[in-house]
């Protein structure tokens, strides 16, 4: 009982010690919005934090001490409070953001505005400084960076939602400025069209997005966010815009086998030029950039000549306050080269039968756009008009093959923040036009696709929710014949409403938990119907039976956010799964009898439904950037996936490949002469190299890794910069079975080496870039890069031997 009592009376005595109390709110000073979690810190080391609504009670000694308010991404605050013996104070603080802050502020998750930490769905970013440190000549070498992406053949693949389909329809939309750039005929992304030099940053959504951003969202979208002349620019340069110029010029290493180096001694060369002017006269931003580049290529024959002119205008009104408009618009003239197979593993560099299929053609969009902001609410009208014309040569000869497509296309949304409620209402409707002539399908065709979507979001202090819904009705004209269920007709009509829902809870300062469903649908490109097409000595078959595909995907995760001095960054780690039903998937195999040469035997390329398929697995990813000290920063971006891409059909041979063993057809061969049809003593099913029953599982979809690694880091040290880029893939278990059959290594045919290939890199590939810069003067860089450092043998599918090593030089100006 003494006990008891000497411990009563000291608690008495320590409270009439700190009977003195401050209390409060702390909010965002350019928001208004409470802060959940800032720190009061007490200089003796006691203190508390701020509750859920923003609001702190702190009792203090007598007298006069330092207070300090501290939250991450914001300016600390340091308060002298001076509290007579019993006195109360109320003290409210508005924190500044920090001049470098830890939050990203991102669009592409609700078409608004906000820090990338309280979003419902997984997001990585790429920054400008990325894009033009590693000489990026292409943005889609660029998305080859990011945790969980890749990018085959042109199209982008999100934590293995795709695998390979040579450029018809993509399951990524890829946008620029929130407006698609995608061709309507073969829903091939303009990765070209896309100005390097005039870069913001790249936002990837990862999961379906077709709630807001329609068909092709079904996988994820990438959307690059283009950048004009700010005020700091104007400031900082005292003239009314600034300029940028990138000028480089690289050679391409001999492989280390010397077989593959059918240039002889000589290496081939590449050299580039881009500039970019923004400017800002009164009311208007105007930027105006350009491209010149030229590759010999790395493959016999596969030259790239491009000239890319852009200009992006925007003019805030004079006359009525919150109105703007402006007109963008992109022309590019380019002629590039491309293959399809290899002529063999010790000729991985040349087209099959030395035949490369060269593309020429030009490409532009003009996009006109007006924004009206009156209080609350926002109106925004986004129109663009896409011309895509194509001319495919073979070994410099026109083999009619030429197609064009005109897409006409606008989006109206409308947006009302009801600030009282911290609710956010987003509505609008997406009208697209698509007129497409070839050579490669019969005749006039157009589709057209109209929808209708909404989307809430709202803000409860710590919980963020969205729920968003869209309509989709695709209506689709061909000269050609579509079937439906054996039925012949002209025109078809489809229809799908496609819902999301997320939430977000900020458990602690920096700790942001999320979870995350959605719908996607997508209908299938005019190409994957209707082409019917030769490519590098290949056919390409039509499918006009192929079906609508729609799918969902849900993840749950977890960003933390980090902060060592002045680096501040993310830790993120999300579980995720996406169901499909009617895949479509591109597969190769004999789709009609052989008449020997003629049509290659019958064998070919052609978009087929797989049925359901699921795709599962892990994510971890980090990325940060800041000050280690007043001379030191690191960017870093990283990442670790793991994918388990299963086909639900155990009994549907397009789903899987490789591991299957089973007899399902034979070559047939017309004689073209007495008309009889043999067959051969080929079985394309037989199964002699069989590399998929190394796993444990049998049902894994063609053309996934099970594993990708990445990560890039840039070290800079006053003026002098060095990084380093890392991309790590599993070995690809399962590819179309023909390909490892004995028949496509026989006189006939003659493709040949890619089992030898597939058994020498079944350890997977390792690719290592590095850099380094030196800021000679404020406005002067010299870079140097070095991509496939090791010199590594490495395909990215069957049959497609990726660059070797190379060399680039690179001084970027910016004044």
């Amino acid at each position: 009982m003494r006990k008891i009592f000497t411990l009563v009376i000291i608690t008495l005595c320590n409270l009439s010690l700190y009977s003195q109390t401050i209390i409060g709110a702390i909010t965002d000073a350019n928001n208004n919005e409470e802060l959940i979690g800032v720190n009061i810190i007490l200089e003796n080391g006691g203190g508390t934090s701020t509750d859920i609504f923003g609001k702190y009670t702190l009792t203090i000694n007598e007298g006069t001490q330092k207070v300090t308010f501290k939250y991450i991404g914001y300016e600390d605050v340091v308060k002298e409070i001076s509290l007579a013996k019993d006195e109360n104070k109320t003290i409210n603080i508005a924190l500044e953001n920090s001049s470098e802050q830890l939050s990203t502020v991102v669009i592409s998750a609700g078409r608004f505005e906000q820090k990338i930490e309280e979003i419902t769905v997984s997001m990585e970013v790429i920054k400008s400084t990325l894009i033009e440190n590693k000489n990026t000549t292409q943005i889609e070498t660029a998305m080859d960076q990011i945790p969980g992406v890749n990018i085959t053949d042109g199209q982008a693949n999100i934590r293995g939602g795709s695998g390979w389909s040579f450029g018809a329809g993509t399951r990524v939309l890829v946008m620029v400025d929130d407006m698609p750039l995608i061709s309507g005929d073969a829903g091939q992304a303009q990765w070209s069209l896309i100005a390097t030099e005039n870069i913001n940053q790249v936002e990837v959504i990862k999961g379906a997005s077709s709630a807001l951003y329609g068909s092709s969202a079904l996988n994820g979208v990438i959307n690059v966010r283009t950048a004009f002349a700010s005020q700091k620019d104007i400031d900082k340069n005292k003239l009314p815009g600034y300029t940028k110029v990138n000028m480089h010029f690289g050679i391409i290493d001999k492989a280390k086998r010397n077989e593959l180096n059918w240039n002889g001694e000589k290496r081939r060369a590449f050299k580039g030029i881009e500039f970019l002017q923004g400017m800002k006269f009164d009311n208007l931003d105007l930027s105006i950039g350009g491209n010149i580049f030229k590759d010999d290529g790395y493959r016999y024959g596969e030259i790239t000549d491009r000239k890319r002119f852009n200009i992006n205008t925007t003019y805030k009104s004079k006359k009525i306050e919150g109105l703007s408009y402006g007109v963008n618009a992109n022309f590019l003239s380019q002629s590039s080269g491309s293959t399809l197979i290899w002529n063999g593993l010790d000729q991985a560099y040349i087209p099959l039968d030395s035949s490369m299929s060269t593309t020429t053609g030009d490409t532009y969009n003009i996009d006109p756009s007006i924004t009206y902001i009156k209080g609350n609410n926002r109106h925004n009208l986004r129109t663009r008009y896409l011309k895509v014309t194509k001319n495919n040569l073979t070994d410099g000869i026109d083999i009619g093959q030429s197609n064009s497509s005109n897409t006409y296309y606008t989006d109206y949304q409308w947006q009302k923040n009801i600030k009282k409620y911290k609710l956010r209402i987003t509505s609008g409707t997406t009208n697209e036009k698509v007129n497409a002539n070839s050579d490669l399908f019969s005749g006039k065709n157009y589709k057209i696709n109209n929808s209708l979507y909404t989307q809430l979001d709202k803000k409860w202090n710590r919980l963020n929710i969205s729920l968003g819904a869209r309509y989709e009705s695709f209506k689709l004209h061909s000269e050609d014949k579509y079937f439906i269920e054996g039925d012949s007709i002209n025109d078809f009509t489809a229809g799908q409403p496609v819902f999301r829902t997320g939430i977000n809870y900020q458990a602690a300062e920096a700790t942001y938990v999320r979870a995350s469903w959605g719908q996607g649908y997508r209908f299938p490109s005019m190409a994957e119907l209707f082409i019917s097409t030769n490519q590098s000595g290949l056919e390409i078959y039509p499918n006009p039976e192929l079906k609508p595909e729609s799918g969902w995907s849900s993840e749950i995760g977890i960003k933390q956010g980090v902060k060592t001095g002045k680096w501040m960054g993310y830790i993120d780690v999300a579980a995720f799964m996406m169901q499909y039903d009617d895949m479509m998937e591109f597969s190769f195999g004999q789709w009609e009898k052989s008449k020997g040469e003629t049509n290659f035997y019958g064998l070919g390329f052609k978009s087929v439904n797989v049925g359901e398929t699921r795709i599962s697995g892990l994510e971890l990813s980090i990325s940060g950037q800041g000050k280690i000290n007043s001379d030191l920063t690191i960017n870093l971006i990283a990442g670790y996936t793991y994918m388990h891409p299963i086909s639900l059909n155990p009994n549907d041979p397009y789903a899987f490949g490789v591991h299957h063993g089973d007899t399902i057809k034979t070559i047939y061969i017309i004689d073209e002469t007495t008309g009889d049809t043999t067959n051969t003593n080929y079985n394309l099913y037989e199964d002699p190299v069989n590399y998929s029953n190394s796993s444990s599982d049998s049902t894994m979809l063609k053309y996934r890794y099970n594993h990708i690694a990445k990560a890039d880091i840039e070290i800079v040290y006053k003026g002098i910069s060095i990084g380093g880029s890392f991309r790590y893939n599993s070995f690809m278990k399962n590819i179309d079975n023909i390909f490892t059959q004995s028949i496509l290594q026989s006189e006939a045919i003659g493709i040949s080496g890619i089992n030898e290939a597939r058994d020498k890199f079944k350890d997977g590939d390792l690719i290592i870039d590095l850099r380094a810069g030196y800021q000679m003067t404020k406005t002067a860089r010299l870079g140097f890069i070095v991509n496939n450092i090791l010199n590594r043998e490495y395909m990215s599918r069957p049959a497609n031997m990726m660059p070797p090593r190379t060399f680039a030089m690179q001084l970027a100006l910016k004044i």
